[in-house]
């Protein structure tokens, strides 16, 4: 719900959805291209319009950044540690079970890469979601021909992501004041009964949903109003200019 909040109230709200899905798309295809200089950038750049320019709060960006940063942390490790065949092209080296495993050179310089990647286009992903709200997101979609199908599944997955979180947050709080969780056992119960309660209830809220739908004259189709925006020629060029920038400096980084 948090996101959502500031997808409406950043400063970057009245910017046309479609500058934005441009720029991070942009920007995401360089992620890929260039090495992890480029990718440290993006994620400096992307850090400083979005705190600074667009408002978002500095702990609330680095909180949803850490959120990603755990997992890969965990997934580098089995790119950097692997079953090697020549030991002397290993820094470290060590058996377990018969398989010799090791760290080397090139298995660091692809974690390294791999990891800033990962980070950068999450970055950009981030950027897109905090300061342009879903509504407007499907719209530029739907103008893209995406099939109405997807982009009504999309857009009720992402609403009851929100409602089953406060859920099971509501469920949670009323378990533990109960001592649900005082011990293993009742927690691994308590756990199972979230969980069987979260079922009926993303099954009752589809159905009541399903039946609100229809109450309104549901056709196939989510019509949903949007708002009318303009585009900026300059916002166009300093898109145009930033990646310009980012891939020049790239390039000579890269020789």
């Amino acid at each position: 719900m948090l996101i959502d909040s500031y997808a409406y109230t950043n400063r970057m709200y009245n910017v046309h959805p479609v500058e934005k899905l441009l720029f991070a798309f942009l920007t995401m295809i360089l992620c890929f291209e260039f090495d992890a200089y480029t990718n440290i950038a993006v994620i400096i750049l992307i850090f400083v319009i979005t705190v600074f320019k667009a408002k978002i709060p500095a702990k609330v960006y680095i909180k949803l950044m850490l959120i990603p940063f755990s997992f890969l942390i965990i997934s580098i490790i089995t790119l950097i540690i692997n079953v090697i065949g020549n030991k002397s092209a290993a820094l470290i080296s060590f058996n377990i079970f018969g398989v010799t495993l090791g760290i080397t050179a090139q298995g660091i310089n692809t974690a390294v890469i791999l990891f800033f990647r990962a980070l950068a286009i999450v970055s950009c992903l981030y950027f897109l979601v905090l300061t342009t709200p879903v509504v407007d997101i499907i719209n530029i979609l739907k103008k893209l021909k995406i099939p109405s199908l997807f982009l009504e599944l999309l857009q009720l997955i992402y609403r009851f992501i929100f409602v089953l979180t406060q859920a099971a947050n509501e469920i949670y709080i009323s378990q533990n004041s109960r001592l649900g969780y005082a011990t293993l056992k009742n927690g691994y119960r308590s756990l199972g009964l979230l969980i069987f309660s979260l079922f009926i209830k993303s099954y009752k809220n589809s159905e009541d949903l399903y039946v609100t739908l229809e109450a309104r004259g549901y056709n196939g189709e989510i019509k949903v109003l949007s708002k009318d925006y303009k585009f900026c020629y300059k916002n166009i060029i300093f898109i145009a200019l930033i990646e310009l920038i980012l891939i020049s400096a790239s390039m000579l980084l890269g020789r």
